[in-house]
């Protein structure tokens, strides 16, 4: 007798299950996170290490990590693409050192739409674009097969990263998915903030357009900050501000400059003059930008002009814990060139320390016969540190060279001297002084003091890049962390994608009767009190009830409304007892709950007539 189960009963029971989220089931694996002190650590995968994404809009790629749960972590897409490196300036530069008219060599490139660099040929996420996120950011391993996708995600296009920690052995996993379009890739956060500022544009003129990009200064008030640092650029190759805030770092500005240099005797090449800044005479200077990003992941500063070197190219990239500065060097033969951080008296207290020095030396103004790094600890491969630290915070450099130059000379820079005076010490810019002043030196090469060329312009030439990575640490910070963060980048964390299937969400019915014995009169309506739930991961619908018995006390069905997953509810039904049974005759009856895509579930009661 289902129709004796009212409808409207079954209908107000169901709607007082609520709404439930979906349920992700799954089992975190035995690997664990790439460790806690790589989570400032970034993790940069080539777009042709991820051709099941290729095509994909990036603004359209999120990633998750698994910790019981889905947690979406910020990814960043940073489109790159070859172009005419000539492409970099106007077609009229004249007079300058960029030929007018010239087609110069190709170059892989960071693509901005505001800069020369223009915009990538193809917008969509392919070979040579980078897709970052952080180490930090790893999480378990997701379970395939049983784990379900994170809502918003189209579930076909999950990819498995593994992300290993060669120094030890811990492995962690970033899961990336394309967005059905309601997911950011930022997740809600940003890790660094990069303010980019020219000064001397009005309204309405831009970079791409209104740019001095020849015989011209261009100066800036340009800030990055992220929880651990702040840097502050006056022009292309021009920082004048570093402040730590890692830890219980006093925050104090501690840089004068940061140098670029040509010759230790003169101050006709440097950061200074490389930046238009400067009495030409008859000489000339051309200087762009090719990047300039702001990203959830980290910022790109990328630009390129050095007088002679208009090709030279410096890329800064700023992740929330450290810098990566690269200078891709492209000019014709040259004698020694610099790359070392000038600082201020602010950082007058703190103790410098190197890879051969690591007891430190104290900077205080007062000149220190130290052990300076040379040709064999830069050989191939190989990297380099120095260090300041104090109250003010600290500051780990760590340097390599990539080069095909045969026999090439390299060497440490430090000079700690309040006064500097000797005809090596030339000071090129900021206060004139010289504290804690420590980098890196091109010697030209064994037996001569010539670097051969490296300008493709020029005829044959050599490939050089120096490479200084930054870390900004708490003032406790170390020797023996020094080492380590070093050891972290000559080792850096490693990625593979693989192919991931998460599990398919499926209704799952319970029922189960609350009155087991139930006693009626022939005649007469028994209550029923029966519990639904659907403990499935997905929607249960098209839900009914059946009642069956034997001998045939009742039957039928009643429908009712669908069951988000997670929800269930009591019911109460009032069941006519037929009058041609016997009294005391004791009836089994069925209650079938059925839905579609789901297994039925049954429970049974007993109907005892009186």
């Amino acid at each position: 007798m289902g129709r004796d189960l009212g409808g409207r009963v079954f209908a107000r029971a169901m709607a007082a299950l609520g709404l439930a989220a979906t349920i992700s089931i799954g089992i975190a694996g035995s690997a664990q996170a790439a460790p806690a002190d790589r989570a400032g650590d970034p993790v940069v995968l080539k777009g042709a290490a991820l051709p099941s994404l290729k095509g994909t809009a990036p603004n359209r790629i999120v990633g998750f990590k698994w910790t019981g749960k889905w947690v979406q972590v910020p990814v960043q897409v940073d489109e790159r693409h070859t172009i005419d490196v000539r492409r970099l300036y106007p077609s009229d530069p004249s007079p300058g050192y960029v030929g007018s008219g010239e087609t110069a060599f190709p170059v892989e490139l960071y693509a901005d739409d505001e800069t020369r660099s223009g915009a990538d040929s193809d917008p969509t996420f392919d070979g040579d674009d980078e897709l970052v996120f952080m180490g930090g950011d790893a999480g378990g391993q997701a379970k395939a097969g049983v784990t379900l996708p994170p809502d918003g995600v189209i579930p076909g296009s999950a990819r498995a990263v593994a992300v290993a920690d060669p120094s030890d052995g811990g492995t962690g996993y970033v899961y990336l998915f394309q967005s059905q379009g309601g997911l950011e890739p930022d997740a809600g956060q940003s890790y660094v903030e990069y303010d980019f500022k020219l000064t001397r544009l009005t309204a309405g003129q831009t970079l791409l357009k209104d740019y001095g990009y020849s015989n011209s200064n261009n100066p800036e008030d340009s800030t990055v900050t992220t929880p651990f640092y702040t840097l502050h650029s006056t022009d292309r190759w021009m920082e004048d501000r570093m402040e730590i805030h890692a830890g219980s770092a006093n925050g104090t500005d501690i840089l004068d400059r940061e140098v670029a240099q040509a010759t230790l005797t003169g101050c006709g090449r440097s950061e200074f003059t490389f930046s238009g800044n400067w009495d030409r005479g008859s000489d000339n200077d051309e200087g762009t930008y090719v990047a300039v990003k702001n990203g959830p992941v980290r910022a790109i500063r990328s630009f390129m002009g050095a007088n002679s070197g208009p090709y030279v190219q410096r890329d800064h990239i700023y992740y929330a814990q450290r810098e990566d500065n690269t200078i891709h060097l492209r000019v014709h033969p040259m004698t020694d060139l610099y790359a070392w951080t000038d600082y201020s008296a602010d950082a007058v207290g703190m103790t410098y320390r190197d890879l051969k020095n690591q007891r430190g030396v104290p900077v205080d103004g007062v000149p220190d016969d130290i052990v300076r790094a040379n040709v064999d600890d830069f050989a191939p491969g190989s990297w380099v540190w120095q260090q300041l630290a104090g109250p003010q915070g600290a500051v780990t450099t760590v340097t390599s060279v990539d080069t095909n130059i045969a026999n090439p000379n390299f060497g440490s820079y430090y000079l700690d001297e309040e006064d500097p005076s000797g005809p090596s010490e030339r000071q090129c810019g900021g206060d004139g002084k010289s504290f804690g002043a420590s980098g890196f030196g091109i010697l030209g090469t064994i037996g001569s003091p010539v670097t051969p060329n490296t300008d493709p312009r020029l005829g044959e030439y050599n490939d050089l890049a120096v490479k200084r990575v930054r870390y900004f640490g708490a003032p406790e910070t170390g020797a023996a962390e020094a080492a380590a963060l070093s050891d972290r980048v000559s080792r850096p964390l490693t990625a593979a994608d693989s192919d991931f299937k998460p599990g398919v969400a499926k209704p799952k019915l319970k029922v189960k009767v609350l009155t087991r014995k139930i006693a009626g009169k022939k005649g007469r309506r028994a209550v029923l009190k029966v519990r639904v739930a659907n403990r499935g991961t997905a929607a249960a619908k098209g839900v009914k009830l059946c009642f069956k018995s034997k001998p045939a006390a009742l039957a039928g069905c009643v429908k009712g409304r669908s069951l988000r997953a997670g929800a269930g509810g009591a019911k109460v039904a009032r069941i006519k007892v037929k009058r041609n049974l016997k009294r005391g005759k004791k009836v089994k009856v069925t209650v079938t709950a059925r839905a579609r895509g789901a297994k039925a579930a049954k429970a049974t009661a007993t109907l005892r007539v009186k």
